[in-house]
């Protein structure tokens, strides 16, 4: 039973130390067989980091690793210098330390291929780098850059800091324009795509495979590809659990899988070509349970900060429909907010058009319980101007009140953000005509409250619809169905007797049932008065 490769990109610790590997090699060949200069766009923890690890070891000629591979028998092994440049680790908050980050790397490559520099300025080093490197071996290099933006993504809402960093950024890479003689393989990957005018304008030969569909499956793990390596610890959930294959798999797919990068989520004979996150896979694997362990695994800071300085809304990012060319024609920190997102992995496309349309048009979804728990508990924070560990502490109550059916903790949680939403929204609604607050009012925190419970991963519909008319919210879980009525300066039993009155609760038949009324207070914004009753319908 091999290991889960937890935290690891590396290709060479992976294979000696017995871990899973999900050989890409296939993929691999293909894009190094060509000798050219590419550009790969991939959210944050899909194995960017081990996908360069392993082009270098292939690079290098170690044969030994790859024995177990698909190119084990396919390439010729031929070694050549490999000068690896990642940006992954640290935090650029000014230009001394990205100047530092670029000479200590600098530095590492020349001691292991025993250079010594005669200069001291970074995009010096790298010119004397590389021309040392063609001359002592005779062969032409092998680049290979991680993260190449994120000094950039540091800074994102810093636009003077973010123009600083891109131009030492810019000023480094120019290098390699004039050095293309030089270079057998060159791969940039990162979290978003450049701009022509941006990082890489001197690299006019640069082509991004991002969107290409034959490299769609290279990173991130297809179902076929969990179910062949990954059989083992399947089966351990199963004997855990006593669920079926099929349910397993269902579910799954479910909370994991749904990341396209073509646009092409179906191939001409109905298989699924969507991927999963490598990352929750293998976490899910190792703690045997669901969790959302992509979007929990600390979400950039540079995402929480975009979405607060754009004030962004639900609406304004489901449903957009994008063209391939939009992702490249703003600088990183002016990006709409909906296309970065899909490039930060909150939002995946799908292709409206065909592969060979003039200009193929792509609509942004959700991909996954995941990545929607991630996104609804950012929206809610940077929306309602709450601070995100609020945010979660409160979204970890609710889940826990809905888990053991306690309706005065989940009131308790619901309240612990309403009482923190700006009164500033309240006062706007109240000057709204007087017929209308407090249907206005409703909606708002109508609105709120559903936002909550998706944050907890539950399936919730908001005016749902039924024979007698439809409900404010209603929550599905495991079995469990909670139909809630919300009033404002009205009695909560008055709430909870339209659920009975209308049926609200009429269509779950054979399930468990909880009506619960609210009352809100529009002076206070909180849940002032709430009832509720246990039916078996």
């Amino acid at each position: 039973m091999k290991s889960l490769p937890l935290g690891i990109g590396d290709f060479e610790r992976i294979i000696k130390g017995n871990f899973i590997y999900v050989d890409k090699t296939k993929y691999i060949h293909e894009l190094v067989n060509k000798e050219g200069m590419y550009f790969l766009s991939r959210p944050r923890r899909f194995g960017k980091s081990l996908l360069l690890s392993t082009v270098s070891c292939l690079f290098k000629g170690k044969r030994e690793l790859f024995k177990e591979t698909w190119i084990h028998d396919k390439w010729d092994w031929q070694e050549y210098p490999v000068v690896h440049i990642s940006f992954a680790s640290g935090r650029f908050e000014n230009s001394q330390k990205l100047e530092s980050k670029l000479n200590m790397i600098l530095n590492f490559c020349a001691k292991q291929y025993g250079i010594e520099y005669e200069y001291t300025e970074p995009d010096e080093k790298f010119v004397e780098l590389l021309t040392k490197l063609y001359e002592k071996y005779s062969k032409p290099i092998v680049i290979l850059i991680d993260e190449y933006e994120k000094p950039v993504l540091d800074n994102i809402t810093n636009p003077e800091k973010a123009k600083e960093m891109r131009e030492i950024l810019r000023g480094f890479y120019s290098v390699l324009k004039d050095y293309t003689g030089m270079i057998r393989f060159l791969l940039i990957t990162g979290l978003t795509k450049f701009t022509k005018m941006g990082v890489f304008s001197a690299l006019n030969n640069l082509t991004d495979i991002s969107f290409k569909p034959e490299y769609a499956q290279m990173l991130g793990y297809t179902h076929e590809e969990v179910v062949q390596y990954f059989d083992v610890y399947i089966n351990k959930y199963l004997q855990l659990t006593g669920l079926s294959k099929e349910e397993f798999l269902e579910m799954f797919r479910e909370y994991y899988d749904g990341y396209s990068f073509d646009g092409i989520w179906y191939d001409e004979v109905g298989n699924d070509r969507r991927v999963y996150n490598p990352y929750a896979v293998l976490l899910f694997f190792d703690n045997m349970r669901f969790a959302p362990y992509w979007s929990d695994s600390g979400a950039p800071s540079f995402v929480y900060e975009y979405l607060r300085k754009h004030n962004v809304s639900k609406q304004d990012l489901l449903n957009q429909k994008v063209a391939e060319s939009d992702f490249s024609q703003w600088e990183i920190e002016d990006n709409p907010p909906h296309l970065f997102l899909a490039q930060a992995g909150y939002l995946t496309q799908r292709l409206l058009t065909t592969p060979t349309s003039l200009q193929p048009i792509y609509e942004l979804s959700i991909p996954n319980i995941d990545a929607k728990l991630g996104i609804e508990k950012l929206l809610l924070s940077t929306e309602q101007k709450i601070d995100l560990a609020t945010v979660s502490s409160k979204v970890n109550a609710l889940a826990y009140a809905i888990e053991v059916r306690d309706i005065k903790e989940m009131i308790e949680a619901i309240n612990g953000i309403y009482a923190r939403v700006s009164s500033r929204a309240r006062r706007q609604i109240e000057k709204s005509g007087k017929e209308d607050r407090l249907t206005h009012l409703e909606a708002f925190y109508q609105s709120i409250m559903v936002s909550l419970f998706e944050s907890t991963g539950v399936h919730v519909v908001s005016e749902e619809e039924s024979a007698g008319g439809r409900a404010d919210v209603v929550v599905r879980y495991n079995g469990v169905v909670y139909v809630i009525e919300l009033k404002v300066d009205r009695s909560a039993k008055e709430a909870l007797e339209q659920i009975k009155a209308k049926g609200y609760h009429e269509p779950y038949k054979g399930k468990e049932v909880y009506l619960i009324g609210v009352n809100i207070s529009s002076k206070t914004g909180m849940i002032e008065e709430w009832v509720w009753e246990k039916v078996y319908v």
